[in-house]
């Protein structure tokens, strides 16, 4: 596992422009004819006027704002980056990643891992530990492919055993990270000890190698108040430590010794504690992957740069936009979008302006308050004082871009004068 010349190039099996079209069964878009490559999207003339609400939208110049500012923050502070690609499951996405420096595309599990190797990402991370036997099973197919490398975690003499037992026979290893995790939290050892042991059991393991350490910090509280940051930098104090013991007790196995952590609230911490100095280990791995739609919740209130100027910030690239229907009471207003369409499970949609039939839009920032949601209506809270009716279009800032993503076939994506420049296909 190294950080030098990607793999031998492979064929793409995967292809959304190819494989991807708009057509009458395609949530959001205008009806078509004849089913359009998403290559010709662009070509069509569509505006959002002509979307067909409901409808999710990304707005382009917020996704290459995003995945600019993440990877001059990467190279300033000398990290690498493995976007969790599960935030998307876009090809398109990753792709974009990929050609601004990212190391690779990170995965939470092998069906995903198996999407991203057949769009023709040469690196996949597993942050996760593989037990099923079809899975190992995947993984040693990829073993034999010398255009795909593939990186996985373990926690146990348990996982070693059956990874070990899987993968039997392969041309070459598979690197691994031994997971450090926390009371409470997901997968991972929760002592150092016992992580040094699974470590241990890896190097006596001819089909493994060790590459270092991992662990995630984002279970460990969801805010940034100083208690929080405290207990997530305590944390990854912990795993350097795994990390540098790793190192100087001669464990790892491959030619540079990674780290990995780093999920989208607290990436600064991660490289603040792990930093590339050299002293824990050769390469420090983040897999932040929100960042690329970012949001208008959680994410938002959990950047750690959300504190700096606008232009240092991470933009929203999400948008719902939902007919009017219903003004059944005076200070609400039913619209047509709910749980099938936007997610739900942090915030709820937050409406930002008012899109009348006659194309005027208007700023309606902390006016409006979605209340709650049924599977495809949004009750929302209409002060008296503001006009709202029938047909008009509410357009909403989303929480949590993983759950909006998942819920849309394909995603036209606008330009700032409304324009439909592109669309982004989806592969949950």
């Amino acid at each position: 596992m190294s950080n030098g010349d990607l793999p031998a190039e492979r064929p793409i099996t995967l292809d959304p422009f190819r494989d991807a079209r708009i057509d009458p069964t395609t949530k959001g878009f205008p009806t078509v004819d004849e089913p359009i490559p998403l290559a010709d999207v662009a070509r069509q003339g569509w505006s959002l006027d002509d979307l067909l609400p409901p409808v999710l939208v990304l707005r382009e110049a917020a996704l290459a704002h995003n995945v600019a500012l993440m990877a001059e923050y990467c190279a300033t502070h000398g990290v690498e980056l493995a976007p969790h690609g599960k935030t998307t499951m876009a090809p398109q996405l990753w792709r974009r990643q990929l050609d601004a420096g990212a190391w690779g595309i990170t995965a939470a599990t092998v069906g995903q891992a198996r999407v991203m190797v057949a769009a023709g990402v040469p690196r996949v991370l597993i942050a996760n530990e593989v037990t099923d036997g079809t899975a190992v099973g995947w993984i040693a197919a990829q073993l034999r492919d010398p255009g795909v490398d593939i990186v996985c975690s373990v926690d146990s003499s348990r996982g070693v055993e059956l990874l070990a037992a899987g993968i039997e026979g392969v041309p070459r290893p598979l690197p691994v990270l031994v997971e450090l995790g926390h009371l409470g939290g997901r997968t991972g050892s929760r002592t150092e000890d016992h992580a040094l042991e699974v470590a241990r059991l890896v190097t006596k393991t001819p089909q493994l190698v060790l590459a270092g350490a991992t662990g995630y910090e984002g279970t460990i509280c969801h805010d940034r108040t100083p208690a929080c940051l405290e207990e997530v930098g305590l944390f990854l104090d912990r795993l350097g430590e795994l990390a540098s013991r790793l190192r100087t007790d001669g464990l790892v196995e491959t030619d540079e010794a990674w780290v990995s952590a780093g999920g989208s609230a607290f990436f600064d911490l991660v490289v603040e504690r792990l930093g590339p100095t050299g002293d824990i280990a050769d390469r420090v791995l983040l897999r932040s992957g929100s960042y690329v739609a970012h949001d208008a919740g959680m994410n938002e209130r959990t950047s750690p740069f959300a504190h700096l100027e606008p232009e240092r910030r991470f933009h929203s690239a999400l948008e719902a936009w939902g007919a009017v229907l219903s003004r059944p009471e005076p200070e609400l207003a039913i619209l047509g979008f709910g749980r099938r369409d936007v997610p739900f499970d942090q915030d709820l949609p937050v409406p930002f302006a008012l899109r009348r039939r006659s194309g005027e839009q208007l700023d309606l920032a902390g006016s409006l308050v979605v209340e709650r949601l049924n599977d495809q209506h949004a009750y929302c809270r209409v002060p008296a004082e503001i006009s709202i009716e029938l047909g008009d279009l509410v357009g909403c800032g989303l929480s949590h871009p993983c759950t909006a993503f998942d819920k849309w076939r394909v995603i036209p994506v606008l330009d700032d004068d409304d324009h439909v420049i592109d669309a982004v296909a989806t592969f949950f």
